[in-house]
């Protein structure tokens, strides 16, 4: 898991904030615009008395929630609650209304990160306790009236508000949350019942109104809301409809049939997946390309102008002198004149144009950024194999590394896990064979991301290669287009990245048709055993791989290929032990593998062993001194021992070997850790030159300029990077600061303050800096409300205190600033300017000794 899911998970824990994670499709809720009663209204009397006795709390070892009893049959009682709830591991236990106490088991769990925040757990109990009604025909309406119970962490004694739906949200949020209401929640009373005037119970409560994260209010397939659609989100509690039990326990007794029957209409019809739709994209925009020496290879329909095509495809593909001819959907044959093939110098990839009066579909080119989500991709791979007699094959997989675009301001380089060279800058775990070369690399709605190119060189397996697949970005080509003589504005280009795929949908794709390995039979040899668990793990079925796998090696117990395989599914699983023992396993039968050696390297750099994963990745280049990619993780290694001189070296040697756009990112933050800021400009001007659309490469060259007080060159790149890539929050942010340092407050740093603050308003330091720009402007009560709002997102903040204290020693709100010096003295007591001022305090509110106390201390500091 990485960190921003920890991190989401730890709030989850505290403030019922759900995350942003793969997730899944929850029962729709019907949208009535009038109130609808039951004939059977009862009392708010009788509706809290039903509340108190069916409420239970949910305690674990360090946390509790509340759940609802909905299910008697003998001795056994069923309760539900919210996934979150028993998101810790432990025992749990049931507190009933009376007092007593019982040891609970987990039956069923959604997942609060993937859609359902359902879990549901028994108890055994020879107490007669009564259980609540679910309400079948919820016919839910805005304005209706709900009451919603629980045990809140504040409190020993049970919580019953009452209020009104005031939002049904057709699509659901992250957890399958759908019902908006006006009660108020509080903290511990996720689980609780949300009953309507029947006491029939409509939904669970989970998510308390005002959640810290966004992404509590991200919309299951993805989507964010608007700025105005947000505000109107945090006002409300929401719960999770009861229906949606049905997806999570489709099994239990008291589920009705008709819950069932609708879970089974949601399910997508065999042939209209977005699989499918994505596969028919492929198919209409793959091209074979065809020569009379060198095989078979593929590409991309891109572009039309005139009666003329264009296709990007793979260089090596094209690259020798040879009579190629490309054969297009329908069968037509189209000879290419050698002078219709533009090559690149610095990637592997080929504009190759050829002319037709017939009408092909052209692709359309994902312009966005490829690596600002948090969670890997499934992304698509077609293209024509070799051995297929001229059938299209697509296949799936996981985008798998990223380009390590390094940003001044982060802390650490990503950890580069694969070779990288010719521009393969795109690594995906999607089965490629020879001949799918010059394919198209497509996102989840069949957009075009990059080009095949190749398979990690060296690759393991006499039989079936083992390892990732590489590409070209389609954000590198753009210049060879222009070269091709293409213009720029017949191109069919997107700019907002897909939405992320929901439970159902990656469960669609991984046991899709166009996918599914078959089990290899009784008397399968070791190679049908290591090509099936290759298959399973490039599916993301990592379990069943190693399985697989482990037979392999049981058949041929000395089998390098199958260690070295079951390596990565180990890795995958995040099994860091099991699959360095693999690695190492894989060494000792094969020791000058330098493959083996950088993956070892990858583990180690991951466990930040990084004196142990340098002694791996020197042993990689000792083995093959030749590889581009261990030069590089060499130098990352050797920037976290803070060996920069050396990191220097090594990253040098690999630009010398091959000038990536990579490498030069890598060399930008290792000589700005050199204080070396004009070797770093002309680094970034060598990476700009490379990828003159890459928006992060300007802002970085403009936080260069910044540092170096050139503020007018500083300007000028934030604007290009802001005009590359409009959502990206932290250019508005650092543009602000240079019209700050320009002294244009009013006009343009306000302005950039605002709009940093539009697209990111859960980051305490577009606060700081819009109170900044308000304390200059002299509007301290703006000033105050922005750090008030900074120390609610970020309560540790040193000068976030320290300057709302300096507002209201403007304010002479004395003993309102002597408590935020006391605070930022806490949390940084280094700092001479803090006693200083804090010592003026102390001098207004006529407290001379502790002022002289403060002046000494800055004086000694």
């Amino acid at each position: 898991m990485n960190k921003l899911n920890s991190f989401i998970i730890a709030i989850l824990s505290t403030y019922l904030v759900l995350p942003s994670a793969y997730i899944a499709i929850s029962q729709p809720i019907p949208n009535q615009p009038t109130s609808v009663l039951a004939n059977n209204t009862l009392s708010a009397t009788q509706i809290r008395q039903l509340a108190q006795a069916v409420t239970v709390k949910v305690l674990s070892n360090n946390k509790g929630g509340s759940g609802v009893l909905i299910s008697k049959q003998g001795q056994t009682y069923t309760i539900i609650t919210n996934a979150h709830v028993i998101s810790n591991k432990g025992t749990y236990h049931i507190q009933t209304p009376e007092g007593k106490t019982y040891t609970a088991t987990v039956i069923n769990q959604g997942n609060s990160l993937k859609g359902n925040d359902l879990a549901v757990l028994q108890f055994q109990s020879q107490e007669n306790y009564q259980i609540i009604a679910l309400a079948i025909n919820s016919n839910l309406a805005e304005n209706q009236e709900v009451f919603a119970a629980g045990f809140p962490d504040d409190s020993k004694e049970i919580v019953i508000t009452n209020g009104k739906i005031s939002l049904l949200s057709e699509q659901p949020l992250v957890g399958g949350y759908q019902i908006g209401y006006t009660n108020e929640i509080r903290q511990g009373m996720s689980g609780g019942a949300l009953l309507n005037q029947s006491g029939q119970l409509i939904g669970i409560n989970g998510l308390l109104n005002n959640a810290i994260l966004n992404e509590a209010y991200f919309y299951q397939n993805g989507t964010k809301p608007s700025a105005e659609q947000l505000q109107q989100l945090r006002k409300l509690s929401f719960a999770v409809p009861i229906q949606t039990l049905a997806k999570v326990a489709p099994n239990l007794a008291v589920i009705p049939p008709e819950w069932r029957n609708q879970q089974q209409a949601q399910k997508l019809p065999v042939g209209n997946t977005f699989v499918d739709k994505v596969n028919n994209i492929a198919e209409q925009i793959t091209v074979r390309i065809d020569s009379q020496n060198h095989g078979n290879g593929s590409g991309v329909i891109i572009a039309k102008q005139g009666d003329t095509y264009y296709v990007v495809t793979a260089l090596h593909v094209v690259k020798n002198p040879d009579n190629y001819q490309i054969i297009a959907l329908d069968g037509k044959q189209y000879v290419v004149q050698q002078s219709n093939i533009f090559k690149s110098e610095g990637l592997d990839a080929a504009v190759v144009k050829f002319t037709s009066n017939q009408t092909y579909t052209v692709a359309t080119i994902a312009k966005y950024n490829l690596y600002s989500s948090s969670k890997i991709p499934w992304i698509f791979l077609s293209g024509f194999p070799q051995e297929a007699a001229g059938k299209r094959k697509l296949t799936a997989g996981l985008r798998s590394y990223n380009r390590g675009a390094i940003f001044i301001r982060a802390e650490s380089l990503d950890y580069l896990n694969n070779v990288i060279d010719a521009g393969y800058e795109l690594g995906y775990t999607n089965l490629t064979k020879p001949g799918m070369s010059g394919g198209a690399v497509l996102d989840a709605l069949g957009q075009v991301i990059g080009i095949n190119t190749s398979i990690e060189p060296n690759g393991i397996g006499e039989k079936q290669e083992i390892g990732l697949g590489l590409g070209v970005p389609i954000n590198s080509i753009f210049g060879l287009l222009t070269k091709s003589g293409l213009k720029p504005e017949v191109l069919k280009v997107v700019t907002q990245a897909p939405p992320k795929l929901t439970e159902t949908e990656i469960n669609t794709l991984k046991n899709h048709p166009l996918f599914v390995a078959q089990k290899p039979s009784q008397n399968a040899t070791e190679y049908d055993w290591l090509n099936y668990g290759n298959q399973l793990w490039r599916l993301e079925k990592y379990s069943e791989s190693v399985a697989a796998l482990q037979q392999a090696i049981k058949l041929k117990p000395d089998f390098y290929e199958a260690y070295f395989a079951l390596g990565l599914a180990e890795y995958a699983q995040k099994k860091y032990p099991q699959a360095l023992v693999a690695y190492e396993q894989a060494i000792k039968i094969n020791r000058d593998s330098d493959k083996v050696w950088s993956y070892k390297y990858g583990i180690l750099f991951y466990l930040q062993k990084y004196p142990e994963a340098l002694v791996a990745i020197d042993k990689a280049i000792e083995y093959n001194s030749s590889d581009v990619g261990f030069y590089l993780q060499r130098s990352v290694v050797l920037n976290k021992l803070k060996r920069y001189p050396e990191a220097l070296v090594a990253v040098t040697k690999a630009i010398e070997m091959k000038p990536l756009f990579l490498g030069y990112n890598i060399r930008v933050l290792i000589r700005y850790r050199l204080k070396d800021y004009q070797a770093v400009l002309a680094d970034l001007n060598q990476a700009i030159k490379l990828q003159p659309d890459d928006a992060d490469s300007y802002s970085t060259r403009g936080d260069v300029y910044l540092e170096l007080k050139n503020y007018q060159a500083a300007l000028a790149d934030f604007n290009q990077a802001i005009q590359l890539q409009p959502d990206g929050a932290v250019n508005y942010n650092l543009r602000g600061i240079v019209y700050s340092e320009l002294k244009n407050y009013q006009e343009a740093a306000l302005a950039d303050y605002n709009q940093a603050i539009k697209l990111q308003p859960d980051d305490a330091d577009n606060y700081i800096s819009r109170a900044d720009v308000y304390f200059h402007l002299k509007n301290y009560q703006a000033a105050l409300a922005d750090y008030n709002q900074a120390i609610k997102l970020q309560p540790d903040d040193a000068y976030a205190y320290f300057h709302r204290g300096i507002v209201y020693s403007k304010l002479k709100h004395y003993q309102a600033a002597l408590a935020d010096y006391n605070q930022a003295i806490k949390l940084q007591p280094d700092d001479d300017f803090k006693y200083s001022l804090r010592g003026d305090v102390y001098s207004q509110l006529k407290d001379y000794q502790a002022a002289l106390a403060d002046f000494n201390q800055a004086i000694k500091l």
